[in-house]
């Protein structure tokens, strides 16, 4: 097992893995990030990745193009965004709340649509799926090691990289990501300063449903050519551990999402080992493990700052 496992670590084919599995991972805790910053926490990444993906390729599936399809799941969730902005800060009802009805929504409504518009129960496979493309970069895709380090990913794997770092430059570059991290410091006081609160969060919810729009849409037409029931498993509540593991920053983020990324990547090389000694059910709960393991280093962690600004404010 260890040989096998080790050949591929060799031929850089757990890098590949590595990238895919961390993109879904990486735009929708991007997307939890910008929300979250602003006080609202989006609970419902889960469900919205779900409708992306069925939307994303029931929508390419029947216009033959990826870029179509993509747009569209980028949009639902933009609107599924803005009628959770509409609950929670017109209406007043518990963000918690909101997000799960999302994600029970998201679960429903996407397993009614496959069987009303394809009549199908478990998963929709659609024959001729015009996939997102792999981008190859002339001449570095001939060299041996840095050919398949740097090129033949897919392009949502670029995307989601350069997010971080348009994620970044918004919120510490420019006013209104100043304007986005004081809502959520302390909103009385930018209200005070005349910061249209309520507007930005608004705001902030359409970014969040953007960049969870990008990561259901590459999950069903990226990293699949299909849409299977359920098939985000949990991804959207590890996108939120890892909002808090890479402590509300992008390239913290970036540092989280490559550790669930290795974790999903190591369970998906496991598993096609031959005759591997590790039963699957061990080999399924790894991105779980490390969820539980990256809240307990986050609680920790606050822990000690908590004590830390304790003990200084006893000194004075």
């Amino acid at each position: 097992m260890w040989s096998n496992l080790w050949a591929q670590i060799a031929d850089l084919t757990i890098v590949v893995v590595l990238l895919r599995s961390m993109t879904p991972i990486l735009l929708a805790a991007l997307g939890g990030l910008i929300s979250d910053v602003t006080g609202v926490t989006n609970i419902g990444l889960e469900g919205q990745m779900l409708v992306a993906a069925f939307s994303s390729i029931a929508v390419g599936s029947a216009t033959g193009s990826w870029f179509i399809g993509v747009l569209c799941g980028v949009l639902i969730c933009v609107a599924l965004s803005y009628v959770m902005a509409f609950f929670h800060l017109r209406l007043g009802v518990d963000v918690i709340i909101t997000g799960f009805a999302i994600n029970t929504f998201g679960s429903g409504v996407t397993v009614f649509l496959m069987n009303k518009i394809f009549n199908v129960t478990g998963s929709y496979n659609p024959e001729h799926l015009d996939k997102i493309p792999t981008i190859n970069i002339p001449f570095i895709e001939d060299i041996p090691f840095l050919g398949k380090l740097l090129s033949g990913h897919s392009l949502m794997v670029w995307i989601g990289l350069l997010s971080v770092v348009f994620c970044f430059y918004m919120l510490y570059r420019t006013p209104y990501g100043v304007h986005l991290r004081a809502i959520g410091e302390a909103p009385q006081s930018a209200r005070s300063l005349g910061i249209p609160v309520k507007r930005l969060q608004y705001s902030s919810l359409a970014w969040s449903g953007v960049f969870v729009g990008l990561a259901g849409a590459f999950m069903s037409m990226g990293m699949t050519s299909m849409f299977v029931k359920d098939m985000t498993a949990g991804t959207g509540f590890l996108a939120l551990a890892v909002v808090l593991l890479g402590n509300r920053n992008p390239v913290g983020i970036l540092v989280g999402s490559l550790i669930f990324g290795l974790a999903k990547a190591l369970e998906t090389l496991l598993q096609t080992i031959p005759n591997s000694p590790v039963p699957s059910q061990f080999v399924q709960i790894l991105p779980y493990v490390v969820t539980i393991l990256a809240l307990v280093v986050y609680a920790i962690r606050r822990h000690g700052k908590q004590t830390d600004s304790l003990g200084t404010a006893s000194a004075k």
